[in-house]
């Protein structure tokens, strides 16, 4: 299994939806066979709180890069007697979209979230920043992103509300169709792509500097087959840029495979089925 590597979302993949990782998914990573990288949709706040820190606290020592909002941004985490960070590859998606197409894409953002059929039931609040630049990707969340990694007690109550409101109401399903229609033009000139963010929010990246982007940097590296582990593995979320990557591939047989999962459980289970930990 040498030439095997595995890329993970983080997310709902290797931790509960914006909850620190526990200490059995941390054994498990210091107990993979093969090497491991991330493809995390959150920027570094958030990731360092919810996935590095309790790493390193609960004993995992090595190393292995981690690809952070939406994959734009490499980092290189090593985890020894101190945890440290390396930015590999930055990305800025300001540069890449120009000042014009950046300020449309701004004032469509802000139109939409004043609209009437987007606007919030009175028993959810918005808490935060609804339009958050990542520097490599755009987060636009309808509900607010509270600063920092953690979310307090009222901002997960909040989020939870939220969520069932979307399950019942297919909110974000429409609001993803209404931002994919008004920004085609952009889309199409520019490679910006709209994607479901999480389980409350919506990811603006460019084409190429999404979750393929750690993908192609471990083929590029020597490794011959890659796994993606992912729960956004969906028409819309934020993991589907995968099969995409999958389905048009040309040069011989593809060497990607994509592992969907429902959450950090069963995520454990499936490494376990794949032989990826010990026996």
């Amino acid at each position: 299994m040498a030439s095997l590597a595995v890329v993970f979302d983080v997310d709902n993949t290797l931790t509960p939806p914006r909850r620190p990782l526990r200490e059995e998914m941390a054994a498990a990573l210091g107990r993979l066979r093969v090497p491991f990288a991330l493809a995390a949709g959150s920027n570094l706040d958030i990731v360092f709180d919810q996935f590095f820190t309790p790493l390193h606290g609960y004993g995992y020592r090595g190393s292995f890069d981690a690809f952070l909002c939406n994959g734009a941004t490499r980092y290189r985490c090593t985890c020894g007697d101190e945890l440290q960070l390396q930015v590999l590859d930055d990305f800025n998606i300001d540069e890449c979209l120009g000042r014009e197409a950046l300020q449309a894409v701004y004032e469509i953002l802000e139109r939409s979230l004043a609209r009437p059929e987007f606007q919030l039931p009175s028993h959810l609040s918005v808490i935060g920043e609804r339009i958050i630049d990542r520097k490599s990707m755009i987060n636009l969340a309808p509900i607010g992103r509270p600063r920092g990694g953690g979310l307090a007690d009222e901002a997960q109550r909040n989020r939870d509300a939220f969520v069932e409101f979307d399950r019942k109401t297919g909110y974000r399903s429409r609001y993803l169709r209404h931002l994919r229609a008004e920004l085609a033009a952009i889309s199409a000139e520019k490679n910006l792509v709209v994607t479901y963010g999480g389980q409350t929010s919506f990811d603006l990246v460019i084409r190429g500097r999404d979750k393929t982007f750690p993908i192609r940097a471990l083929l590029d590296s020597g490794f011959s087959e890659v796994l993606y582990f992912g729960d956004a593995l969906f028409e819309g979320g934020n993991d589907a840029v995968v099969l995409d990557m999958i389905g048009q591939w040309t040069a011989g047989p593809c060497p990607v495979k994509a592992v969907s999962v429902d959450n950090c459980e069963e995520t454990l289970v499936r490494i376990r089925d794949l032989g990826l930990l010990p026996a």
